[in-house]
């Protein structure tokens, strides 16, 4: 057989057992759990894109804090803008909140924080590292025409968080006095921005890293005189 022949055999059949090499432990991880992950909707709030799947849905502390709803609990995570958790008194308030599907850090922002009425600012602590974030008009409005819809949007590069890691909880305080209004934040909504790629593109890219991986590795034998 020429050597033309016996190169174009070699690498069909690499090319098979790459693929089913992509699919096995793509099957295994997702077996395990590894990229499993509860269905989502994306949903348009004050112009910014955030995922169903990645609102702040535990309320890990909190400490002098009210709301306009039923409970603080209920007021924040139950993924209404409208209602709202607020200073009760100052200094010292503050929520901490926790998700139970993580939050990627990728490119750009990756979480956004709203808040009603007048454009207040939050001191966000992620990773032991503390920022001030203003709000900034988003021109919706709640059910309620006097009632503006603010947001403030972080990029988790911000407090050290590596590209690809996660983030499962936030402390966000509301005892910012606005310079401008004498007012604090009222919070209504913490939500991912983006979410983790679903298993199907996972998949592909398994697939696809290892024939990738098996030709450059053969190619490099061919070129060596290594006898195929």
């Amino acid at each position: 057989m020429s050597t033309l022949k016996k190169l174009g055999q070699f690498f069909s059949e690499k090319a098979l057992r790459s693929l089913s090499t992509g699919v096995a432990v793509s099957s295994i991880m997702l077996g395990l759990g590894a990229f499993s992950k509860p269905a989502s909707a994306v949903v348009l709030i004050g112009g910014i894109e955030v995922d169903t799947n990645a609102l702040a849905d535990i309320l890990l502390e909190y400490a002098n804090v009210t709301s306009n709803g039923n409970s603080v609990e209920s007021a924040i995570l139950d993924g209404n803008v409208a209602t709202t958790v607020f200073a009760s008194t100052t200094p010292g308030a503050y929520v901490k909140l926790g998700f139970s599907n993580p939050i990627l850090n990728s490119l750009g922002d990756d979480l956004a924080l709203f808040e009603l009425g007048l454009p207040d600012s939050f001191s966000v602590e992620i990773n032991g590292q503390t920022f001030d974030y203003q709000t900034y008009e988003t021109g919706d409005f709640t059910d309620n025409p006097v009632r503006s819809i603010n947001v403030a949007t972080l990029d988790f590069n911000d407090f050290g968080i590596a590209l690809g890691d996660y983030v499962s909880q936030i402390l966000i305080k509301l005892d910012n006095i606005s310079t401008n209004y004498g007012t604090t934040p009222a919070l209504g909504l913490v939500a991912g921005i983006r979410s983790v790629p679903e298993p199907s593109a996972m998949f592909g890219l398994l697939a696809t890293a290892g024939f990738l991986a098996c030709q450059r590795k053969q190619i490099k034998a061919v070129k060596k005189g290594i006898n195929l």
